[in-house]
C-alpha cells in the first residue's frame, strides 16, 4: 500500500479547523473533491458523517476517509456537536486503486484511532497551525500529512486483522459478547448497523449468531430488555410514565405506551395500577 507517487510524498493541500464558530460562518455541507483525498479527524464530540450517501456514527478519535470523487459531509439539518480537523492532500497512489483513493468502495470509511487519539489530536492541531505559513512550511506540512496517511493505513490493516479474528470467534462467544454490549447500552438509540460497527463484525453475521444462541433477533432482545426494565420501574418506583420512557431511551411517551401495551397487553399506567391493586380505576396511560 504505497503512499508515494513518482518517488515523492503526497502533496499537502490544506488543513481546516471545523468547529461551531466555523460552522456558523460556513456550514460544512456535502461536497466532492475531484483530485484530493481528505482525512476528517474528530477531535472532540460525536455525531454523524455522510460518505457516498451513507451516514456513519462518528465520535472522538475517529478518522473518516473521503476518497477523491466521493460525496461526503455533514447533514446541514443537524446542529453541529463536533470539533474536527480536515486535512486534504493530493498525489496519493495506492496499488489497485484510482489516484487519491485510500480504500475501495467495500471498506467502511470510518476507523478509530483508539488510545492513539491522545497523540493524533495534538498532531492535527500542529498541522493546522503550521499550515498558516505554507510559503516556508509546505514541506513540513506534507510530511505531517503523509504521516497521518500512513497511520490511517496502519489502522485499516489492524482493523482488517481484528475482523478476521472476529469471524473465527466461536459463534456462542460472539453472541454473548453482543448480549453484554446490548445490556450495557440498551437505553441508547441502537440499530443493528451501529452495534455491528462498534463490535467490528458484519450485520448479517451478528444477527445470525445472536438469534442462533438466544432464539430472538438482537433488536427484539433490546426491546424486551427495555420493557422488562420498564415493568420494574413501574412496580417499584413512583416515577411518572413519561420519565420511565425517557430513562429507557424512547423518543416519545406515546411510542413507549404503544410498545409496552403491545408486549404486556395493557398500557403502562394500567399495569402499575393492577400491580398496586387499583385496576378498577379509570384506564389511563
Amino acid at each position: 500500500m504505497a503512499a508515494e507517487q513518482n518517488g515523492r510524498l503526497p502533496e499537502f493541500v490544506n488543513c481546516i479547523l471545523i468547529d461551531r464558530a466555523h460552522n456558523n460562518r460556513q456550514s460544512h455541507l456535502p461536497h466532492v473533491h475531484e483530485n484530493e483525498l481528505e482525512l476528517f479527524y474528530v477531535y472532540a464530540g460525536d455525531g454523524q458523517y455522510m460518505v457516498d450517501n451513507r451516514y456513519y456514527p462518528i465520535r472522538e478519535g475517529d478518522i473518516v476517509i473521503c476518497n477523491a470523487g466521493v460525496l461526503h459531509g455533514e447533514d446541514p439539518a443537524l446542529v453541529r456537536q463536533i470539533h474536527s480537523y480536515s486535512v486534504a492532500m493530493t498525489g496519493v497512489q495506492v496499488e489497485g486503486l484510482p489516484p487519491n483513493c485510500l480504500i475501495d468502495d467495500k471498506t467502511r470509511p470510518v476507523v478509530s484511532c483508539g488510545q492513539l487519539s491522545r497523540q493524533v489530536g495534538p498532531l492535527m492541531q500542529m498541522l493546522y497551525m503550521l499550515s498558516a505559513d505554507l510559503t516556508h512550511l509546505r514541506d513540513v506540512c506534507s510530511g505531517l500529512a503523509g504521516s497521518m496517511l500512513l497511520l490511517t493505513q496502519a489502522l485499516l490493516r489492524s482493523r482488517a486483522h481484528n475482523e478476521q479474528l472476529d469471524e473465527l470467534e466461536q459463534p456462542s462467544v460472539l453472541a454473548h459478547r453482543v448480549r453484554r454490549y446490548l445490556d450495557e447500552h440498551h437505553t441508547e438509540q441502537l440499530t443493528l448497523r451501529v452495534v455491528a460497527d462498534r463490535l467490528h463484525v458484519s450485520e448479517y453475521y451478528l444477527a445470525h449468531v445472536f438469534k442462533q444462541e438466544f432464539g430472538i433477533p438482537p433488536m427484539q432482545y433490546v426491546m424486551k430488555r427495555r420493557i422488562g426494565e420498564a415493568q420494574e420501574l413501574l412496580m417499584n418506583t413512583n416515577l411518572p410514565v413519561a420519565e420511565v420512557a425517557d430513562r429507557l431511551g424512547y423518543s416519545s411517551v406515546c411510542h413507549f405506551n404503544a410498545m409496552f401495551k403491545k408486549n404486556v397487553g395493557m398500557p403502562p399506567g394500567r399495569f402499575r395500577r393492577s400491580f398496586q391493586g387499583k385496576d378498577g380505576e379509570d384506564d389511563k396511560p
